[in-house]
């Protein structure tokens, strides 16, 4: 039986999260309930596999077959009035009429929905294409701009000590190092704030041995960039140059559509552990653009998993049989500090460098990234 028009479950983003929900409706639910049809909708035409970007800021390292896959073809299995995808960015929705508007190159669409996923990440302030910042062409666009400056910049200056940060000025340092000048400014005495301070010094020391200057207990003010580079002004009072200014920092959720009542002051959407959003019966979130816990893939991909699960129930009228998600407010991390070493902490415990050099540092999961598009995979899960 082929779905009402209106039955669709859209799905709002096409990160590792809302691909790895859209299959699992369709290779589980869908056979069972052909009730519905999925609606993916996205802003690019392909996944960026941007857990690696850090990496591929070197040019040569990462090629871009490796960080951008075509989105569609992996759902052309499935028949026609069971999936559709929509190349568009959400600005705006409705909750009484269950719509939402969609704007794509052509105008603005509403979708009529019986469930709706907003699954659609977060990014920086400053557009540094560490994410999708538009269609796949302006994205992979931008990419190839800034391993270009990368290339040709002598002095680069990366601001926000997080595992982005830390993560970049290591391989920054381990490419160019002893070539160019690679300055990381740090909010707090040392890197990765919050974490344990053995895995917070290891990680300074990794990157000082790494030719990467440090510099402590600042934070950038402002920054104003002309053809001759970058003038970083910090709160210290001191300033900086650099011929390219990365800043790492303000990451904030993509819910500028979402109304205000379903957001806490952060931005993300407030949502209860069945990753339905508090005030609703059917609309659903995860990964960053949400409240439940800390805006990293491993998150996400566990929540995906949980709402896929949830949704199906839903569906198929064994909502009864519906579970919570395990929230963890740990501090669960992995970082790399170049090609060869790491740090992080997991249950309590500081990581070995060689388990996380092994295990993410090789490759940052990059080759399951075929088998997240075509439905086999999100990350380390299973579809």
């Amino acid at each position: 039986m082929a779905p009402e028009p209106h039955s669709n479950v859209v799905i709002l983003g096409a990160g590792y999260a809302g691909i790895g929900i859209a299959h699992k409706l369709l290779k589980h639910t869908w056979k069972k309930s052909p009730t519905f049809r999925v609606v993916l909708v996205s802003p690019s035409t392909h996944h960026y596999w941007n857990l690696a970007s850090v990496r591929g800021l070197v040019p040569g390292e990462i090629p871009d077959g490796d960080m951008f896959r075509d989105i569609q073809s992996g759902f052309a299995k499935y028949p026609e009035e069971a999936f559709a995808f929509i190349v568009g960015t959400a600005s705006g929705m409705d909750t009484p009429t269950n719509t939402v508007r969609v704007t794509t190159a052509a105008g603005t669409q509403t979708l009529h929905y019986i469930h709706l996923v907003i699954a659609t990440g977060s990014s920086y302030p400053s557009r540094i294409p560490f994410g999708i910042i538009g269609s796949y062409e302006e994205t992979l666009d931008a990419w190839h701009s800034l391993q270009a400056s990368v290339k040709a910049a002598k002095s680069i200056i990366i601001a926000g000590s997080g595992a982005s940060g830390v993560e970049a000025a290591a391989e920054l340092g381990c490419a160019y190092g002893q070539t160019k000048q690679i300055t990381l400014v740090m909010e707090g005495d040392l890197p990765l704030t919050g974490l344990f301070p053995k895995v917070r010094q290891a990680a300074a020391d990794a990157l000082e041995s790494l030719g990467v200057r440090l510099v402590p207990k600042a934070r950038v003010a402002t920054s104003s960039t002309s053809q001759q580079g970058t003038l970083v002004m910090l709160s210290t009072g001191d300033t900086l140059e650099a011929d390219l200014y990365l800043p790492f920092f303000g990451m904030r959720p993509n819910t500028q559509f979402v109304p205000s009542e379903f957001l806490d002051p952060g931005g993300s959407i407030k949502l209860n552990k069945t990753l339905r959003v508090t005030g609703s019966a059917n609309v659903w979130g995860v990964g960053d653009a949400g409240n439940l816990e800390r805006k990293q893939l491993i998150f996400a991909e566990k929540q995906a998993l949980r709402l896929a699960r949830n949704l199906h129930c839903v569906l198929t009228s064994t909502e009864h049989r519906m579970g919570e998600l395990d929230v963890d407010d740990g501090l669960k991390m992995f970082v790399t500090l170049g090609k060869k070493r790491g740090t992080g902490q997991w249950f309590g415990l500081k990581m070995p460098s060689v388990i996380v050099s092994m295990s993410k540092g090789k490759k940052f999961f990059a080759e399951k990234g075929d088998g997240l598009v075509a439905g086999k995979n999100i990350v380390r899960s299973s579809v």
